[in-house]
């Protein structure tokens, strides 16, 4: 999961490296004109933000990138104890507002959770088919087997199962792995996916529950024969 954050203050500074440190991929903006650009044209999982920023309104900044996305979790962090300004970002489309110091482990948490909820998920594991992820853990097991995959193959196969059944693209998956910052050639998917599905057959499942739909994009189904026949 990838973590969309200003890093605007030490408050924010200190939530980051916290999160990064509980397995989440963050991003860093400094302020909201590149918040809303990253909200828009990148691969988000969550957003954290602060209600003080350097350029514009936090809240408006919330409203804007709601409108855009209804689903996306938003966390607020903030300094200032009015109550009508916290309520007004809950008004704004904010999913929790964190008043003072963060517990990044907390905070990591809370989006885990939400961003499973979002996707359909009911608990910490992401389950399809044989197929079970410990989102909490990352760590992916196939009947009860470990899979022995790295960093970035793990993100590419939660990425999946956060969008079961769904399409999704080559662009969607450079852009949350890498975020634009030092991206290889974009053929390294095609890299992960392989070594994927070779552990996925390695330990007694069908590596063709990895699909590859030729010009579109990938996704993960839980019964390839009957998505085959169908």
């Amino acid at each position: 999961m990838r973590v969309l954050l200003s890093e605007t203050n030490w408050n924010s500074m200190t939530a980051a490296a916290g999160l990064a440190d509980a397995g989440l991929l963050v991003t860093r903006v400094n302020d909201g004109r590149d918040m809303m650009d990253f909200a828009e044209f990148g691969e988000q999982s969550a957003i954290v933000l602060d209600l003080d920023m350097p350029d514009m309104d936090g809240c408006k900044l919330i409203e804007h990138v709601r409108q855009r996305n209804p689903l996306i979790p938003i966390y607020v962090l903030t300094e200032t104890e009015s109550w009508e300004m916290r309520k007004k970002a809950y008004a704004m489309g904010a999913d929790d507002v964190i008043y003072g110091p963060v517990n990044a482990a907390a905070l990591a948490a809370q989006i885990k959770a939400a961003v499973r909820r979002t996707a359909g998920y009911a608990s910490k594991d992401l389950i399809i088919g044989p197929l079970t992820l410990d989102s909490h853990h990352g760590i992916a097991t196939l009947n009860g087997r470990a899979l022995h995959l790295t960093r970035k193959e793990y993100e590419i196969l939660e990425m999946l199962s956060l969008h079961r059944e769904r399409l999704v693209t080559r662009e969607a998956f450079m852009n949350h792995l890498y975020a634009w910052d030092d991206e290889p050639d974009a053929r390294i998917i095609n890299v992960y996916l392989s070594r994927i599905r070779h552990q996925i057959e390695l330990n007694g499942g069908n590596p063709e529950m990895v699909q590859t739909v030729w010009g579109l994009g990938y996704r993960i189904v839980s019964e390839p024969a009957a998505q085959q026949a169908a």
